[in-house]
């Protein structure tokens, strides 16, 4: 069974594939001190938990943009499997066209949604995935990996409020009810959410008239906060939270069978 493993800033989704089917699917914090041995340990009690064993894992798949835990995850699968653990970067999908000026420099995680979505949801597509960073990925009429957009995540944008301002309390991010609060805290939630949903729909909509996109062009999104900003969003068309995990598994398989 293939393990693939998402190690973002914030967060790691870790997903165990039996052949093309997600049988679990566990979110965790990341932490960049963890140790080989520690994952192991985590691991184990993870698949114990669903009746599995860490023998059950016979490869291991990772995509990461955490420098220092790469070396790490990478210990860990030849732990697991006495393999060569699959580190997902550019190189590892030779036969996607990158059109960024340098394509070293482009995140795992944005290469392997543009995969997972030109594949699930057809070319050309854009992904919003809703992270520490909100990041927007274009993938092109031929699926070419034609750039994108980042800015700053919700989470990150609202932290960044509460330290700022000494009288803002810390209100939890949410869909408010209106977009015209009547305390702080309602006219903080909306400014947080509402300006996030705005931002990604009229970013969206510069990126298909500068490329040329079609109406009805589909607009993935992924990320914890992905199924309320589709709810008030123009653009969004779907929500795929496992769209990272899906794309690390068919960059194995195509890796694998080369």
């Amino acid at each position: 069974m293939l393990l693939a493993v998402d190690v973002g800033n914030s967060e790691t989704s870790l997903g165990l594939f039996d052949g093309k089917k997600l049988l679990y699917h566990w979110r965790l914090t990341s932490l960049p001190r963890q140790t080989r041995d520690e994952l192991f340990m985590l691991l184990h009690g993870l698949l114990e938990s669903r009746g599995r064993h860490v023998k059950d894992v016979t490869d291991l798949a990772v995509c990461c943009v955490v420098p220092e835990l790469t070396p790490i995850y990478r210990e860990l699968g030849e732990l697991l499997t006495q393999k060569r653990t699959l580190i997902i970067d550019y190189r590892a999908v030779p036969d996607l066209e990158i059109l960024h000026l340098d394509p070293a420099t482009v995140g795992a995680d944005r290469i392997v949604n543009a995969v997972a979505a030109a594949k699930l949801y057809g070319k050309p597509s854009i992904v919003v995935d809703l992270g520490t960073a909100t990041t927007l990925d274009v993938i092109g009429r031929r699926g070419e990996y034609v750039g994108g957009v980042i800015a700053p995540g919700i989470l990150t944008a609202a932290n960044a409020l509460f330290a700022r301002g000494a009288r803002l309390a810390r209100v939890e991010v949410m869909p408010p009810e209106r977009l015209v609060g009547r305390t702080t805290e309602e006219s903080m939630q909306a400014g947080i959410f509402f300006g996030a949903v705005f931002a990604v729909d009229g970013l969206v909509e510069a990126i298909m008239k500068e490329q040329g996109f079609p109406p009805g062009t589909p607009v993935v999104a992924t990320g914890g906060l992905a199924p309320a900003v589709q709810q008030a969003s123009k653009y969004i068309t779907a929500v795929n939270l496992d769209l990272t995990l899906e794309g690390i598994r068919s960059i194995y398989e195509g890796f694998s069978t080369n």
